[in-house]
């Protein structure tokens, strides 16, 4: 009797062992299954901002509240500042939304990886062509020859300076151009008489404060489109209307105010694939070594 009552008891325990370890794989399962679920959003702010990646998850965070309840699952904010590593995990569609200023990726994503318009920022952004308040430049058309700062080489903004010249009859290739990432050093280097013109973005801060410091705007772009938020072509059509018209009519509320205080924009406006295609049709192509 004593022995049987031992063998029960190892059984009991084994089978106990047994259950937990189920438990615990079911658990690993479970979490597993809501990781795959979550869906990522690309955060990239480009050389009009200086954030650190935590500071851009934390600041994005309500945002992506929003978009995961409009799609009804969880999302992980991503801070993803270099283009080349952006554009790869692009073309894999390892990003379910892009909410980006530079605003030629997106267009690509959209043109070449089946990515799709979601909305843009109300405002617009500019290239703005900046001198000092005493320069003798008059027109963009007499830049032949003057020293010319501007953002990353094969940037965005670089890109729309590249294509304004152009249209003006003059190559940026053959001018006395030097490239900065910061776009606050652009208006340091202008302050100091070290270049004759600057190119910005309108809405980085010294593109915002140029003229309200005495200095003097000599050209701007068309308007471009500012912050825009694209889908992967996982996400489906009845997802983006609900993310759309949740976007759009974010302003209505205070705590939606509050979101666009805290990313630094005012509204949304809904945008569609053709603008980036005509967008990039002027911009031009780069060559595959230039991205």
């Amino acid at each position: 009797m004593k022995t049987q009552r031992c063998d029960g008891g190892r059984i009991l325990v084994r089978l106990a062992v047994i259950l937990l370890s189920l438990a615990a794989c079911t658990g690993a399962l479970a979490q597993k299954k809501a990781e795959a679920s979550r869906v990522l959003i690309a955060v990239n702010e480009g050389g009009a901002a200086n954030a650190d990646a935590t500071e851009t998850v934390l600041r994005f965070e309500d945002f992506g509240q929003i978009v995961s309840k409009a799609i009804g699952a969880p999302v992980t904010i991503v801070a993803v500042r270099d283009r080349k590593v952006l554009r790869e995990a692009l073309r894999r569609h390892a990003y379910g939304f892009l909410f980006a200023r530079p605003n030629d990726v997106p267009a690509e994503a959209i043109r070449d990886w089946g990515y799709q318009a979601v909305v843009n920022a109300k405002e617009p952004s500019r290239a703005l062509f900046i001198v000092k308040s005493d320069s003798p430049l008059k027109s963009i058309k007499e830049l032949k020859g003057k020293s010319i700062v501007t953002p990353d080489q094969y940037s965005n903004i670089w890109r729309v300076a590249n294509a304004m010249l152009r249209d003006n009859n003059i190559d940026m290739g053959s001018e006395k151009v030097r490239a900065m990432r910061d776009q606050a050093a652009i208006g340091w280097s202008m302050e100091g008489g070290f270049f004759d013109v600057g190119v910005v973005n309108s809405v980085s801060g010294v593109g915002r404060t140029w003229e309200m410091k005495g200095g003097r705007v000599l050209a701007k772009s068309v308007d471009l489109p500012n912050m825009p938020l694209i889908a992967s072509p996982d996400i489906s059509a009845a997802q983006i209307l609900k993310i759309r018209a949740a976007l759009i009519n974010i302003e209505s509320t205070d705590a939606g105010q509050a979101m666009l205080k805290k990313i630094g924009l005012t509204g949304f406006r809904e945008s569609n694939a053709q603008e980036f295609l005509d967008f990039l049709k002027w911009l031009g192509d780069l060559k595959p070594d230039q991205q």
